[in-house]
């Protein structure tokens, strides 16, 4: 049976190899932290429960087209990481042919979405860049794994959204 002295002596020859053998940290994302442009980049994956297509071709781009019924969303999910660093969300988004969706930008946590809702409606046949600032979502400095833009109560006709990132 092993004396005590042998098990502390065991133990501080194993000691430094263990603290040489510390996990890597995940690296921080790269700036602009691109989600969509023209596909999905970077780790980021489709979690919609909307009709989506990705990829749509539309004058050279190649833009997410969604549309959907009540409360349905785009949801673009990644493993979580840090906001740390960023700033504001940016995309350019096309309201399509009628325009007038009510969206709400909401970041997820842990698969749950943050209570701080940003709010846009985007115009007929034009596109536009929406820039909203983390800290209106809720999560300057956060650590998140996932970002929507929810229909609200009605039923919603196609809109068009690209270049989404973090910048």
């Amino acid at each position: 049976m092993p004396t005590r002295r042998t098990v502390l002596a065991a133990l501080s020859a194993v000691a430094p190899m263990l603290l040489l053998h510390r996990p890597a940290l995940a690296q921080a994302p790269d700036k602009p932290f691109v989600l969509y442009d023209d596909e999905l980049k970077n780790g980021w994956v489709n979690w919609s429960w909307a009709k989506v297509q990705l990829g749509v071709a539309i004058g050279g781009a190649k833009p997410i087209k969604v549309e959907g019924d009540p409360w349905t969303a785009l949801l673009l999910h990644h493993e979580p990481f840090s906001t740390s660093g960023f700033s504001k969300l940016t995309f350019a988004i096309n309201g399509g042919v009628s325009g007038g969706q009510q969206l709400a930008i909401k970041a997820m946590i842990d698969g749950k979405a943050v209570e701080q809702t940003f709010m846009i409606e985007p115009k007929a046949k034009t596109w536009n860049r929406v820039e909203i600032p983390l800290a209106k979502l809720g999560i300057e400095g956060k650590t998140i794994d996932g970002i929507s833009w929810q229909g609200q109560a009605d039923p919603y006709s196609a809109y068009y959204i690209t270049r989404i990132q973090f910048e």
